[in-house]
């Protein structure tokens, strides 16, 4: 795989047969817009990584994945070294320049240590759709390794993350203009999608999400300003169907959740930690056992109203 990575240009496809993949790959070069680099295959074509903790990395623009399968547990014996730490790693490497149009498609993502999908450093208008992202998280949530990472698609960089020498400077991660939709996520760990401080303009809709383990948090959650959580279903997670609210009074606000089913979620409907939002209202609730609308603003919206 990685040598024909290695040789491809924009526009070309390479296709995976049916099997086993025990090896990691790493982008080499950008497609073009409408000229992508492609990688795909069937379901059956299962890339397991081999000797890096990341499975997949992509640190160029243009970039489609579609069709395969990335599982990380590449070991038969039930242990936590087991597991790939990362499925899925897009990070931006070239100081102040982001990664864009990366596609990720119909894809099976599996059994990760940690997280599932990460965006991160200024990754812009990638679109991640009809995906199945399952059993995140399996090092702190399965193997009790003591965080609480484990999402199913993580966009931006904490704020204590930001000096940890992984980005190529320190600037607030603006991973914005992200585009989530008709993926299945059961985590089993922590939240589907995590949209961090200074992420924003990220349109998160038509998804199904469930099994997030943190109370604490929430099936979805944003740190981040002006992003959009609509037409998703979002049912049976041990913390809120939605958390708002960041490390800041100005983190986390101005966000539009709206026209959602949320229902049956441990710690509530959606949980307001920050003010103001957005646009909150034509969201169906139920069975949420704290409460439809909770948190320290929670008593401030009232979610069901008419949009």
């Amino acid at each position: 795989m990685q040598k024909a990575l290695d040789q491809a240009t924009a526009g070309e496809t390479i296709n995976l047969a049916p099997g086993v993949y025990l090896q990691n790959f790493v982008s080499k070069r950008s497609g073009e817009s409408g000229f992508p680099i492609t990688i795909t295959g069937p379901k059956e074509a299962v890339v397991k990584g081999g000797a890096n903790a990341r499975v997949a990395e992509i640190n160029h623009s243009y970039i489609t994945l579609s069709g395969f399968t990335l599982d990380g547990k590449f070991d038969s014996s039930n242990s936590a070294s087991g597991y790939r730490d990362k499925l899925l790693y897009i990070l931006g490497k070239e100081p102040k320049v982001g990664i864009t149009g990366t596609r990720i498609f119909n894809m099976a993502i599996r059994n990760a240590g940690g997280e599932c999908i990460r965006l991160r450093y200024l990754v812009k208008f990638s679109e991640i759709a009809y995906n199945t992202i399952e059993n995140c998280g399996i090092h702190d949530f399965v193997f009790g390794d003591g965080g609480k990472n484990g999402e199913g698609v993580y966009i931006g960089t904490a704020p204590e993350q930001l000096k940890d020498g992984k980005n190529p400077t320190s600037d607030p991660d603006e991973s914005n203009n992200n585009w989530i939709h008709h993926n299945f996520f059961d985590t089993q760990g922590n939240e589907c999608v995590d949209i961090k401080e200074a992420a924003a303009k990220n349109i998160i809709e038509n998804n199904r999400c469930t099994g997030q383990k943190d109370s604490n948090s929430g099936g979805f959650d944003s740190r981040g300003e002006n992003n959009i959580f609509r037409l998703n279903e979002i049912f049976d997670n041990k913390g809120a169907g939605v958390r708002l609210g960041g490390d800041e009074k100005g983190n986390g606000i101005n966000n539009d959740i709206y026209l959602n089913i949320i229902r049956g979620n441990k710690s509530g409907g959606i949980k307001f930690q920050r003010e103001p939002q957005g646009k909150v209202c034509g969201n169906t609730m139920e069975d949420n056992s704290k409460g439809d609308s909770v948190g320290s603003h929670g008593s401030e919206f009232k979610p069901t109203d008419p949009c």
